[in-house]
């Protein structure tokens, strides 16, 4: 198997992507297994608390972007950060347009 190199933008920006993605699927399984998907969209627009969610699990780039910068992965840090600004943009849509 080949190695990755790691240090490129796009993969930083795939992984900054994913990693809230996947840190809001643990909360929903820990949380709210109970429900189905659809009651649990439906439960946090009820409550108005799925931005603040979402900002919660953007924290989760955090773990994806210091081992970035530990093995000096520059190109794949800025990607991490891009992302970061991304769901930054999703959160300020839904708080304010929806």
């Amino acid at each position: 198997m080949k190695n990755v190199d790691l240090n490129k933008t796009w993969i930083g920006i795939l992984f900054g992507l994913i990693a809230p993605s996947l840190a809001m699927l643990g909360y929903y399984y820990i949380n709210f297994g109970y429900l189905g998907m659809n009651g649990f969209i439906n439960y946090l627009k009820l409550g108005d608390t799925y931005t603040p969610l979402i900002s919660l699990c953007v924290l989760s780039n955090l773990a994806v972007f210091y081992p970035f910068i530990w093995k000096e992965k520059w190109n794949g840090a800025k990607g991490v950060l891009a992302a970061t600004f991304i769901w930054t943009a999703i959160v300020m849509y839904l708080k304010f347009f929806t």
